[in-house]
């Protein structure tokens, strides 16, 4: 089958125009972000399972290290099993379908908890979009591939967004931080243009290793969670995911001539640490590709991504998932395997855990 004939690289090279909606919708983003300020409360969960509670921590990074409030993420299952124990609390609940059994329930049991809920899902009308207090709609149209990928960026947008409107900074870094979220688009239509052949030629150079490290810190540890994920889903490949420092504690011992390390390096306060740690795991015999818009860092390597210029300084963790997804489309439909049907996924989970 040709590439283009594929669901997820079409679906990979829509996201630009997702943003853009996402974007144009900001008033209904303002007016739930205004209702909910209007409760008072303090707290604010998100969740979600799989990809969707990857969104949710890159959104909760965001809400506490950026937009100065008390967030928090956790799997849609812990909620439900070890609910907050403060009544000052907001549920941000994520799903593309609005159907995911542990994220419905998790919505269920805000509601005897009293606890409000947002609903963040491409389906209003599911059942977490009716059960909830109040819903956003992520703007993707159709995906028709079982694996998430613009709903994933979608979600993550949207919940930032959300975030951004809550926050509690000072309006001359708000509106900075608006700007760059408004140039969102753009940067997302750039990176689609600028990295997908380095994604392909990044997937054929990694073609014959047997196994994957992905390193980030921040809001970039999430989106290395989603791109190991991505790999996984569509090529069956074995990956592990850690904060950059913290591989040095034992997992160093992985590291061989068959492992690749991806990394994703942001022009933040962790490029130092970021730069030494990868000549070491290099100097070790793993292949390095980071994942970056600093030329020093991606020139260093044989194999590496260099991200356009000038794209937000405080999104790119965001806009680096885009190829770690086109990396993962193309090392899968090297493999002559086909990524858009994963064995043993389907597009929900249906288990009862109203038990």
């Amino acid at each position: 089958m040709r590439v283009n004939n594929f669901h997820m690289i079409r679906e990979v090279r829509e996201q630009a125009d997702v943003f853009g909606r996402i974007i144009q919708n900001r008033t209904s983003i303002a007016t739930v972000a205004d209702k909910v300020a209007k409760l008072g409360r303090r707290n604010y969960y998100a969740v979600g399972c799989g990809s969707s509670y990857y969104a949710a921590m890159i959104a909760a990074f965001y809400d506490e290290h950026v937009f100065g409030l008390d967030g928090r993420a956790v799997p849609s299952s812990e909620f439900i099993w070890y609910p907050p124990s403060t009544e000052s609390t907001v549920l941000m609940a994520l799903s593309r379908s609005g159907k995911t059994s542990e994220t419905l329930e998790a919505t269920r049991t805000a509601k005897r908890l009293h606890i409000p809920a947002v609903a963040i899902t491409a389906d209003p009308s599911s059942p977490m979009g009716r059960e909830a207090d109040y819903c956003l709609n992520i703007e993707i149209g159709e995906e028709r591939s079982v694996v998430m990928t613009k709903s994933f960026t979608a979600s993550t947008l949207l919940s930032t967004i959300l975030g951004l409107e809550l926050s509690k900074i000072q309006p001359s870094s708000k509106k900075e931080l608006e700007e760059e979220l408004m140039k969102l688009p753009s940067d997302a239509e750039r990176v689609i243009r600028e990295v997908e052949s380095q994604a392909r030629t990044t997937a054929e150079s990694l073609g014959k290793l047997k196994g994957f490290i992905y390193l980030g810190s921040g809001a970039s540890y999430g989106a290395c969670l989603e791109g190991a994920l991505k790999l996984r889903e569509t090529s069956y490949t074995a990956c592990e995911v850690y904060h950059l420092p913290e591989f040095r504690h034992g997992p160093l011992a992985l590291l061989q001539d068959d492992v690749g390390v991806v990394a994703v390096v942001p022009e933040d306060k962790t490029i130092k640490q970021s730069e030494m740690l990868l000549k070491e795991m290099g100097a070790l015999g793993a292949t390095v590709v980071p994942i970056s818009s600093i030329r020093r860092i991606t020139d260093a390597y044989k194999t590496s991504i260099r991200m356009p210029d000038g794209i937000s300084a405080h999104f790119m963790p965001l806009l680096s998932v885009i190829p770690m997804q086109m990396v993962a489309f193309y090392y899968a439909v090297g493999r002559g395997l086909n990524p858009d049907s994963p064995r043993n996924l389907t597009r929900f989970i249906s288990t009862d855990f109203s038990q």
